[in-house]
């Protein structure tokens, strides 16, 4: 066996049933592409899964992760709320600087823009 089927065999008996089989199919799916990003692929392709399998942590661990999550819904909605609010704090503060740049002022340093360039290529060619 290989290192990654290895891992995905211990992970599997951790996690809880009804997820089960999307987790794994996601753990393997990265452990994969892990693994073939790995400088050592072409020569040692079991390097480079076992160098997969001990960047992504242990089984254990990884299990205790996802399941917490299950056992937590709670954590997982205030996860995505906070996420949400960060994302509209970051709107509001976008469309708050548009607004501060008022059209007649934007026309107004646009102008002032404008009439340097000639003045400075002139100044050049001198």
């Amino acid at each position: 066996m290989n290192p990654i089927a290895d891992y995905l065999e211990q992970l599997a008996v951790l996690l809880r049933r009804s997820r089960r089989r999307r987790i794994v199919a996601e753990v393997h799916a990265h452990l994969l592409e892990s693994a073939a990003a790995d400088p050592l692929h072409r020569i040692d392709p079991n390097l480079a899964a076992l160098h997969a399998v001990e960047r992504f942590g242990s089984p254990s661990r990884v299990a205790s992760q996802f399941n917490a999550v299950r056992r937590r819904p709670r954590a997982l909605v205030q996860r995505a709320a906070a996420l949400m609010l960060a994302s509209a704090g970051m709107a509001t503060l976008g469309t708050a600087t548009v607004w501060a740049l008022e059209p007649g002022q934007a026309r107004v340093h646009h102008q002032k823009q404008s009439e340097r360039v000639p003045a400075r290529a002139s100044h050049h060619h001198r």
